[in-house]
């Protein structure tokens, strides 16, 4: 029996890990159209941009606004209609030659797929426990990891082949199928769901969680992280090509071991959970990205091997970092974790969007090695004052429930 329900939760795991990495694949798999798009509406290339930016945006918002949802009705009350907006916009974009409507229905799979990843990290904080969560959290993010890594290329071909109509025709047969197997196979909820959702009840769900010092500790964590990765790699290429004045080509081909070690990153934590506790891994992970950013720093404009050496490292970290702040995150919230994942997704979302940003205004007047090297620095120090923050307020628990 035990061995029944294991290896239904196993399928359940990889269904709705594939749906987030279709959900990844969407918004990966548009970066090389940008070129193809502003030719085919003869549009401006920011409007093109505008269309990145929206759909990320969106996503980011999407994640706030679905997590009570989620809450509230359960997993796959919003999963079904989710998967279906999302096929009926890619076929809109897909036929449609007017850009705003392209924009609109851009806008609308935007809307679609952001429930997926949010959907799948609350459906496996709900199926397995313990060890068994953090192995499944680390195949959940191995895949995510994945998508953004050949997206790119599938796109760049399909495109090449078939224009962007062929993309977004390939993105509608995924869903349908995607959409298939979740009507068969996503699991009901249980029972029904007895609250009703209004701005007093939302608003104390998101209260709790702003309120655990725990939950927020990760929170601050995951948006200086993002915000730092995000700006190390939009400003890697400047790097290459100003100080190592290498080609694109050979830039590109740089962004590969990261890419491979945020992978590997992954399976790491995946198995290094079971026996090393996740308040220990918490500690390393942290120190091990702080470090490495601040070795980026003095090492980028010495040696590129260094700097390459250095990168792997940090993409290790970050590979491990994620899975085990989603995993510590549903592991705090049982009750709201949809709410709990939402608010998670949207501060890693908020940290992406803004990092390229801020670190270009400061790169823009101050050296890069000071701009990284502070960075890694408040890392650090951020990281040893709320480790101290959580060991003290469990302290204090402890004391409470021994008294």
């Amino acid at each position: 029996m035990w061995g029944r329900v294991r290896s239904s939760s196993t399928f359940i795991l990889y269904l709705v890990c594939i749906s987030a990495f279709f959900a990844s694949l969407n918004q990966n798999i548009y970066s090389p159209l940008i070129p193809l798009i502003k030719d085919s509406f003869h549009v401006s290339l920011t409007m093109v941009n505008l269309s990145v930016s929206i759909f990320i945006f969106i996503t980011a918002i999407m994640q706030i606004a679905l997590g009570s949802l989620i809450d509230f009705k359960g997993a796959r009350f919003v999963l079904i209609p989710s998967i279906i907006l999302t096929v009926i916009a890619s076929i809109i974009c897909a036929i449609t030659n007017n850009f705003t409507l392209f924009l609109i229905f851009r806008s609308l799979q935007a809307v679609g797929t952001a429930a997926i990843p949010l959907i799948a990290a609350t459906t496996i904080g709900r199926l397995f426990q313990g060890s068994d969560r953090g192995s499944a959290m680390g195949t959940y993010q191995t895949l995510l990891s994945i998508a953004p890594a050949i997206a790119p290329v599938l796109g760049g071909w399909i495109g090449d082949q078939y224009s962007y109509h062929g993309v977004f025709w390939l993105l509608v047969g995924i869903s349908i199928i995607l959409l298939m197997a979740n009507v068969i196979y996503f699991p009901k909820n249980k029972e029904p769901q007895k609250n009703s959702i209004s701005t007093s009840n939302v608003w104390s769900h998101y209260q709790i969680i702003f309120k655990n010092k725990l939950g927020n500790s990760i929170l601050i964590l995951s948006f200086l992280n993002f915000f730092v990765y995000f700006s190390l790699i939009v400003y890697l290429p400047i790097l290459l090509t100003d100080h190592y004045h290498l080609s694109l080509k050979i830039v590109g081909l740089l962004y590969l071991p990261m890419t491979v070690s945020l992978i590997a990153g992954s399976i790491i934590f995946k198995y290094i959970q079971k026996v090393i506790a996740l308040k220990n891994l918490f500690t390393f992970y942290n120190l091990i990205a702080g470090f490495s950013i601040i070795s980026f720093a003095l090492t980028s404009s010495v040696s590129l091997i260094g700097m390459s050496i250095v990168l792997c490292i940090y993409g290790i970290s970050i590979g491990g970092i994620t899975p085990l702040y989603a995993t510590m995150i549903t592991n705090e919230f049982e009750h709201n974790r949809g709410s709990a994942m939402g608010v998670f997704n949207f501060i890693r979302y908020i940290g992406m969007a803004i990092g390229p940003v801020v670190s270009g205004l400061l790169l823009a007047k101050i050296n890069s090695e000071i701009v990284f090297g502070a960075l890694g620095i408040l890392f650090v120090i951020l990281s040893f004052l709320l480790l101290v923050l959580i060991s003290e307020t469990n302290n204090v628990i402890n004391k409470k429930m021994t008294q």
